[in-house]
């Protein structure tokens, strides 16, 4: 039988892997065709590597722990995990916790490098996917289950079985570090960015919030580079004056008024607008950072 992986960090995500177990494990296998499976902690890298290029489909979860790091590669293993579901174009579903909503423990909480590691993580992955936030174990398990019907039904099983296979080529695992970046709360943003070299302050840097005004003003040039790291995760053709405004906002930490903003500025749903703009707070931290850091 086939299997769907999940991957996530075993310890701190260990009640929300218990949970997705226990409500996929029966539905799984008798409406997908498939189980779901993750790796131990003891497992060897490359047998995790065998199970996510067999598997349907590839479940990321990530907290606020990045986790065991190879040593032949300098990567995590959650991160060789998904690069491997990547190479072999297997189906990916990516959820982050919600750092606003989401109880953390503060043993489950990276700091100092690795922390500096998952942001940058974090910060590709929302670029590249259509990522969810989870904000519970039992949230998690809501989203997965919508996620997983549309992915695997029937009806995607039986167009995946009609049309012609396509053996994926294998591609050995990059071995470059990580880029660095760094988990910060919005509120140490302005301080990160005011550390920034002159020539980088003049375009990222944000000037000093109004009094009361809960928004930091944005010089043109500034926006527009913002704008620029931004616009992989908005909606096609999306107009400027609110995404001016949503940015303010939300440079501010002011991220309910900045989803409003957005959410009557694409005239979406506030509830999807909130994912937009977590998406473009994570680009923002790992921006910040980079300039800082000279990236």
């Amino acid at each position: 039988m086939t299997t769907v992986f999940v991957s996530s960090t075993p310890f701190d995500l260990a009640v929300h892997r218990k949970r997705l177990s226990e409500e996929f494990a029966r539905e799984a296998a008798d409406y997908f065709g498939a189980t779901l499976t993750s790796a131990l902690p003891e497992t060897p890298i490359e047998d995790r590597l065998r199970l996510v290029r067999s598997a349907k489909a590839y479940i990321g979860v990530f907290g606020m722990v990045f986790g065991d790091v190879d040593a032949s590669t300098g990567k995590s293993l959650i991160q060789l995990e998904y690069l491997e579901a990547q190479l072999y174009c297997v189906p990916t579903l990516i959820y982050l916790i919600d750092e606003d909503e989401h109880p953390i423990l503060p043993k489950n909480v990276d700091t100092g490098i690795a922390a500096q590691w998952l942001a940058d993580f974090k910060a590709q992955l929302s670029q590249s996917h259509d990522v969810r936030f989870f904000d519970s174990p039992d949230d998690l398990v809501a989203k997965i289950h919508n996620d997983l019907h549309r992915v695997l039904s029937p009806a995607q099983k039986t167009a995946a079985a009609a049309a012609p296979a396509l053996a994926p080529v294998p591609v050995p695992v990059a071995v470059a570090p990580v880029t660095v970046a760094a988990v910060v709360t919005p509120q140490a943003q302005p301080a990160a960015l005011s550390a920034a070299a002159p020539e980088t302050v003049e375009t990222a840097a944000v000037p000093a919030v109004k009094k009361n005004s809960q928004r930091y003003l944005l010089t043109e040039p500034r926006f527009a580079f913002f704008k620029s790291k931004v616009l992989p995760v908005l909606p096609p053709d999306f107009d400027d004056v609110p995404l001016k405004d949503a940015l303010e906002l939300l440079l501010a930490s002011n991220t309910l008024s900045a989803a409003s903003s957005l959410a009557r500025g694409a005239a979406m749903p506030l509830e999807d607008a909130v994912e937009v703009i977590r998406k473009m707070e994570l680009i923002i931290i790992d921006t910040i950072y980079k300039q800082k850091n000279g990236g």
